[in-house]
């Protein structure tokens, strides 16, 4: 079982995201205390179906525009 903290660090997303993604209904999570928890695979479902394509940029600048 990861913390969502150390969720978020192997996804490099913010712990707040993946407690809003909780709250969703997208991350499947248990809370333990006061402490959301959530296991390796759960954290793997959600990169591959809420993160895109492995290998693909997220952002590609414009090229220039032509004379």
């Amino acid at each position: 079982m990861l913390t969502l903290t150390e969720a978020a660090a192997r996804l490099g997303l913010a712990a707040s995201t993946l407690r809003h993604q909780v709250q969703a209904g997208r991350l499947e999570a248990r809370l333990i205390g006061k402490t959301y928890v959530v296991t390796a695979r759960e954290v793997e479902r959600y990169r591959r179906e809420h993160l895109g394509k492995p290998g693909r940029p997220t952002h590609r600048p414009a090229p220039p525009s032509g004379p």
